[in-house]
């Protein structure tokens, strides 16, 4: 169904556009159609449109969070108790005492017992947050109707994957292989140089030039380790993008990227938000750490430069890929939006820097209304939908039921399904064992039970999330809440290797 949005445009097209009074118009196949001022009359095809008009909220181009792990986002901050200097690099805290305990089995569990109530769990959390786009997701057995854009499968109307994806190091051969693939316009996301600055992971950088694979389809998660020097193998007339994930950074490592040398080099700089273990919520709240990072350590960043990092600059660096753009509101591009209520703060870029949970109004992916406020989504003709309260505020998800798509998946019996598992692992465990060898299809039928592989290691360098030796002794953590709220920020004083930098993200809430 087509869809109009009217309110304060932000369309961020790269023309110099104020924000400005006007609707955009998103047709049957989920792509923009055009954007228009005032009340310009309706282009072709949009006689039964559902309209929403969101009167004085910002209509913005939908969020984009480059980097995270969805299937670990159930768990809350989690901190190693005997660790009292930060980690030196990425394959340091895989193998501390209570990693595995604390959250490669509780999530492998979780993730094999009730895989489709843990996807729409992430997803929501994402949603809350003005999410539309995420990179970083569980490989699943079967398709799966997704309520984000999947970053690491959109085949952009192609056919064909687009982005290579990897959360552990590749040899040089692999590394190779993969430059000759973005040489072709292959896209290639890869963890690289997560550590401090001198550490042994800095060469992971070094080894993906030497590959070739520093193009403009490179997107670099952390590169935390990497020296002003080294920034330089990554030349101007082929530069990619950095994600950067300060939060995650501070956290482990007591450190985090040095943007300015990227910027030098002509890098987009994007934001991920990590995953539960690690970071924020969701990446609207990435923004304010990296606002409050940037303070710390004089990078000189504006809020115009936040905002980007999260639509514009990950937009176009995907576009490069897909050939189809996001992260702005122009013709032919994904009708993926994001709507955001002010907070008064002078400025479109200061009210997204500002805004919370309780500011996200309505969020759209390809033209579908997923989340947002009831009143809106109403007017978006989302359907099936359910009601629940976010922030102090009604709202309703869209979210089918995995057993009939035509029944909304209420967010109450979404919590239900979890909490049966954290309350009997091992026995939900066989279940769900008896439900797959139960099947005689194909594994990747559509009607198949759904299988999720998550993508961290286990405590091996190239060992994933593996099966717990003792299920019936696994405890799963309470489910965190949506929201950034009094129990995130307690539990974040005193932990970690920030000193008291995240302890700053309070006072945005």
């Amino acid at each position: 169904m087509a869809l109009v949005i009217g309110g304060r445009i932000a369309a961020l097209d790269g023309n110099g556009s104020a924000i400005f009074k006007g609707r955009v118009w998103i047709g049957d196949d989920g792509r923009i159609d055009a954007v228009t001022h005032g009340n310009a009359p309706a282009p072709a095809g949009f006689s039964k449109a559902a309209i929403v008009d969101v009167g004085s909220a910002y209509v913005m181009p939908g969020i984009i969070d480059l980097h995270n792990h969805l299937g670990y986002n159930t768990l809350p901050l989690w901190a190693e108790p005997k660790q009292k200097v930060a980690f030196a690099h990425h394959n340091s805290w895989p193998s501390a005492p209570t990693y595995k305990p604390d959250l490669s089995w509780p999530a492998w569990v979780l993730a094999k017992a009730a895989p489709e109530a843990l996807l729409a769990f992430v997803q929501t959390r994402a949603l809350v947050g003005g999410t539309t786009s995420i990179q970083g997701w569980p490989t699943a057995s079967r398709e799966l109707d997704q309520l984000l854009r999947n970053i690491d499968t959109e085949k952009a109307d192609t056919g064909k994957d687009l982005i290579l994806t990897s959360a552990l190091t590749k040899t040089p051969t692999d590394l190779a292989r993969i430059g000759q693939a973005e040489a072709k316009g292959t896209g290639f996301i890869y963890h690289c140089a997560e550590g401090q600055p001198g550490t042994i992971v800095a060469r992971e950088f070094t080894d993906a030039a030497t590959a070739g694979c520093l193009a403009p389809t490179f997107f670099g998660i952390h590169c935390t380790s990497v020296g002003a020097a080294d920034w330089k193998l990554w030349t101007r007339d082929r530069a990619g993008a950095l994600v950067w994930s300060p939060f995650s950074n501070y956290w482990l490592y007591g450190c985090t990227t040095d943007v300015p040398d990227a910027i030098r080099q002509k890098i987009s700089i994007c934001l991920g938000s990590d995953w539960g273990p690690s970071g924020t919520k969701h990446v609207l709240a990435e923004v304010k750490v990296a606002k409050l990072a940037s303070a710390k350590l004089g990078f000189g960043l504006r809020d115009q430069d936040f905002v980007a990092m999260v639509t514009t600059n990950a937009g176009d660096a995907l576009a490069r890929c897909w050939g189809i753009q996001v992260g702005r509101l122009v013709k032919g591009a994904f009708g993926d939006v994001t709507v955001l209520r002010s907070r008064k703060k002078g400025s479109f870029w200061a009210d997204v820097v500002a805004a919370t949970e309780k500011e996200v109004a309505l969020v759209v992916v390809g033209g579908k209304a997923r989340y947002g406020d009831a009143d809106l989504m109403t007017d978006a003709k989302a359907s099936p939908a359910s009601t629940f309260t976010v922030a102090d505020v009604k709202r309703k998800l869209a979210v089918p039921d995995p057993n009939d798509g035509t029944k909304a998946w209420s967010w109450a019996a979404i919590l239900a399904e979890l909490e049966n598992v954290r309350k009997d692992p091992a026995g939900s465990l066989k279940k769900a064992e008896k439900r797959r060898s139960g099947f005689a299809g194909r594994v990747n039928a559509p009607d198949a039970p759904l299988e999720l592989m998550l993508d961290m290691p286990s405590g091996g360098l190239l060992a994933f999330a593996g099966p717990p030796p003792h299920p019936d002794q696994v405890v799963i953590p309470p489910l965190t809440s949506l929201v950034h709220d009094k129990a995130f920020f307690d539990s974040i004083h005193g932990r970690g290797f920030h000193g008291t930098l995240l302890d700053g993200l309070a006072k945005f809430y």
